[in-house]
């Protein structure tokens, strides 16, 4: 892919860690062994429709934090000495499943493993907006002042209840817009992920969305597109037809207004999901991620569209 047609016309995360930190930075993705809210039965038992039963970021279920940690930080060692490249600045980043559903005397303990490590320079929560609550923000706030950086990613996928409760996701437009706000006023900043192309959505609701994350200045925003995965409602309801898939261009030109309504001033962390290949049953294209960007980059060229071209709002994020 020619990163060029896509760092010229938007925002990406990269450059701005490189800044802050002053060199690349790289993540070490963890598996903290917590589990769903909208799957234990705290909140619903049969999860997201597009959610397999063993959930997003899954990978490491044996292994300990610790040795997580130890081959993720030596992975990059040996891959930054192998190209001959700075040694990267590393973030400790809790992808799997809900990484704030657990007793907060247990997720302060599993964190401050991981910012103990003396590689590790910030942290990464990847949640669901109703799984916080006082506590868990308070524990957030003592988190944020032992490093240079933490923020959190928030699940919202969409912008319209409808959508939100066709996709059973277990919250509301508002849940979110709540949690973003508390974490706002501790100077928390949030990544949202959306997802482009669920059921029922148009170009135009999915501009909507885009519409809404520039109206409460989100600070970033990660971009999926929808898959079709084994084990999942999702895949029954498009095994029996009732489901059909974009196609690749239906996604670029749904990524291209989304980003043309995105502020310009959100950090994009992501344009376009990686499929698990084991697991995806729809759409092929997905697999060719390279193809992907690069069709996105040279839509926007020929469109001749950068971020936040179509925005509504003009205001300063934090």
């Amino acid at each position: 892919m020619d990163g060029r047609l896509l760092s010229q016309r938007i925002n990406l995360v990269r450059p701005w860690l490189k800044k802050k930190f002053g060199g690349p930075v790289s993540k070490v993705s963890l598996d903290a062994h917590l589990g769903c809210p909208n799957r234990d039965g705290a909140l619903g038992t049969k999860g997201c429709i597009f959610c397999p039963p063993a959930g997003a970021g899954k990978g490491e279920h044996q292994a300990t934090l610790e040795e997580q940690l130890k081959k993720g930080i030596t992975k990059l060692h040996q891959s930054a000495l192998y190209r001959k490249k700075p040694i990267p600045h590393i973030l400790a980043y809790f992808q799997a499943y809900t990484s704030t559903h657990a007793a907060c005397d247990h997720l302060k303990t599993i964190y401050n493993q991981a910012l103990s490590h003396e590689e590790i320079e910030g942290l990464i929560i990847s949640t669901r907006p109703d799984c916080l609550g006082e506590p868990r923000w308070q524990l957030l706030r003592e988190l944020r002042q032992k490093k240079s950086l933490l923020w959190l990613e928030l699940g919202l996928q969409s912008a319209d209840d409808k959508t939100l409760q066709a996709i059973s996701r277990g919250h509301d437009l508002n849940c979110f817009h709540e949690a973003v706000e508390k974490a706002r006023s501790l100077e928390i900043p949030v990544v949202a992920h959306v997802i482009l192309g669920l059921p029922g959505e148009t170009r135009e609701q999915t501009t909507k969305t885009a519409d809404y994350l520039a109206q409460i200045n989100i600070w970033g925003v990660k971009m999926h597109n929808l898959m079709v995965l084994e084990h999942t409602a999702l895949a029954r309801e498009w095994q029996n037809g009732g489901f059909i898939p974009w196609t690749r261009e239906q996604w670029v030109q749904a990524a291209v207004l989304f980003l043309a309504h995105l502020s310009p001033q959100t950090l994009v962390h992501r344009l376009s999901a990686d499929p698990g290949p084991d697991l995806l049953l729809a759409p092929d294209w997905v697999r060719n991620k390279d193809k992907n960007l690069n069709s996105l980059g040279q839509e926007m060229a020929r469109q001749d569209i950068r971020q936040g071209d179509k925005c509504l709002v003009r205001a300063q994020i934090f």
